[in-house]
Formats: structure tokens, C-alpha cells, sequence
């Protein structure tokens, strides 16, 4: 009797298992980007006016609405009249939508045209509803006259005005200096 109780038992347990629900795994969460765009070139404008232009190979926006470009990428500002007064360019970028904040990373070279002043540093952030730029880390600035070195930078997103928070050594260029 105690060994056909064991088999009837048994022969419901097996039963209850082989026919409880299967879980469904074709639900399994995405954790890759929301969206992926190639050949980005982009225009910024204001009241139908021109004021930033953005190109880079990849955009990749995630689930929070976030932006990242992992290839170069290159920002030119324009003035109000159309002209090109300053070009960005950067490895790679970041934007921030919670924050309206863009980060571009890695190699970052600021140009404003008009002033033949070059920035060199390894990374800053956009505020484009401030109309700013700046950055915490280690800077060159190249201007016709002199060769700076600091840390730290505030300027207008045109590179129209900055200021360097902290300068470390400045070289004032002599007649055939070049101007790398």
C-alpha cells in the first residue's frame, strides 16, 4: 500500500509539473539603443535663422531619450547675419536630454575663425539653452600672440568670449612662430 500511496503521488506531482504554465521568455527586456541613425547632418536654428550645424557618423538614442555619437563629431556656430564664426570638433559626444547638456569627449579642438584662436582640450560641455560652453580639465589656447596653458574654461558657445579659470604658463609668440 505504501508503495502504490509513493507512485500516486509521484504520478501527481509529474502531473501538476508537466502541466503548469510555460513562462514565456520571448519577453526578455532589450537593453540596446531606442533608435540608431547614420550620416547625421544636422541644423540648429532659431527663428529661422542658422545657428548651429552638427555632423557625425552615428546617433544612438537610448530608452531615457538620451543621445550618444561614438564617431567624430563636428559643430559649426554661425553668427546672426550666416557667417561661420566658430567650429567644434570632438571623438565622440554625449547628450544629456534630462540635463539639455552636451559632453564631447576625447581630442576636442575648438576654432574661432575670426579671432584665429584655437582651443585644445580633452573634453567640455554645451549648454545650448545658456548658450555656453565650459570645462574642468586641462586646456591649450593658441591665439596669434601667445601659446596658454591652464585648467579650466568658461566661454560663450561661439567661442566669442571665454575666460580661463586657472592659467598655468603662457608663452607670448615671437615673428615665425608656428601656429599648430
Amino acid at each position: 500500500m505504501r508503495n502504490s500511496s509513493f507512485l500516486i503521488l509521484l504520478l501527481i506531482l509529474i502531473t501538476l509539473f508537466a502541466c503548469s504554465e510555460k513562462k514565456d521568455d520571448s519577453k526578455a527586456s532589450y537593453a540596446g539603443p531606442k533608435s540608431e541613425l547614420f550620416g547625421i547632418d544636422m541644423m540648429y536654428t532659431d527663428s529661422a535663422r542658422k545657428v548651429v550645424r552638427m555632423v557625425t557618423g552615428v546617433q544612438l538614442t537610448l530608452a531615457s531619450e538620451d543621445r550618444i555619437y561614438p564617431k567624430e563629431i563636428k559643430l559649426w556656430f554661425f553668427d546672426k547675419k550666416g557667417n561661420i564664426t566658430s567650429e567644434v570638433r570632438g571623438d565622440s559626444a554625449h547628450y544629456y536630454r534630462q540635463k539639455n547638456t552636451y559632453k564631447i569627449i576625447g581630442h576636442v579642438v575648438i576654432h574661432n575663425i575670426e579671432k584665429e584662436e584655437t582651443l585644445k582640450t580633452d573634453e567640455f560641455n554645451w549648454l545650448p539653452a545658456e548658450k555656453r560652453i565650459f570645462t574642468d580639465k586641462a586646456v591649450q589656447l593658441r591665439t596669434r600672440t601667445e601659446l596658454v596653458n591652464g585648467v579650466g574654461l568658461d566661454a560663450a558657445q561661439d567661442f566669442s568670449s571665454y575666460s580661463l579659470r586657472q592659467v598655468r604658463n603662457s608663452v607670448v609668440a615671437v615673428e615665425g612662430m608656428p601656429t599648430n
